[in-house]
């Protein structure tokens, strides 16, 4: 099939998701996420039921506890819904209290919360929410005087990451030579 040039098509859905993190001290960040899904009905630009339809407004918190980024506490909520019936799995995201943001999260959050155990809406916001605990706790706590090793944890969880920070790469490698010599008292 061929690629379409532009997207000169009706638009039809939209996903929003915005994730922010807050340091709140002694190696706890919180990320929050927020989802929302609109729906533009198929219908005359100018007809009053034509405007979009917000069917899914979730809100999903990660408590993150540093330096081995575990879970200490969880909170979702379903402002908006399309099924009264959704918020029946909001007591099982309490599952992911414990979990480690390490190698292997995406996989456990799918088996912990995922399919039928839960909301594929809430699953994905979650999993977006790991990445980014990783990525707010490094940037609250990774370059702090005295925390700057590769074997800080704040560091360590990025290595690898991404082409840019992987371990065998010219950043990493010169991340590690700055390293040194700053311990040396060059």
């Amino acid at each position: 099939m061929e690629k379409p040039k532009n997207r000169d098509g009706r638009l039809a859905h939209t996903r929003k998701i915005e994730i922010d993190t807050f340091d709140l001290g002694d190696h706890l960040v919180l990320v929050e996420g927020k989802l929302a899904d609109t729906r533009i009905p198929n219908l005359p630009p100018d007809a009053p039921e034509s405007r979009p339809l917000l069917i899914h407004h979730l809100i999903a918190r990660l408590w993150v506890k540093g330096p081995d980024l575990t879970i200490s506490a969880v909170e979702a909520e379903m402002p908006t819904i399309p099924r009264k019936m959704c918020p029946q799995i909001l007591p099982a995201v309490q599952k992911l209290v414990g979990l480690k943001i390490i190698s292997g999260f995406t996989q456990k959050v799918k088996e912990m919360i995922g399919d039928v155990k839960g909301c594929s809406h809430l699953t994905n916001l979650f999993l977006t929410l790991g990445p980014v605990a990783v990525q707010g706790y490094f940037a609250a706590y990774g370059r702090r005087s005295g925390v700057r090793s590769l074997d800080n944890p704040a560091v360590s969880r990025v290595i690898d990451s991404c082409h840019v920070w992987r371990r065998d790469g010219p950043y990493v490698k010169s991340l590690a030579a700055a390293l040194e010599k700053e311990k040396k008292g060059e």
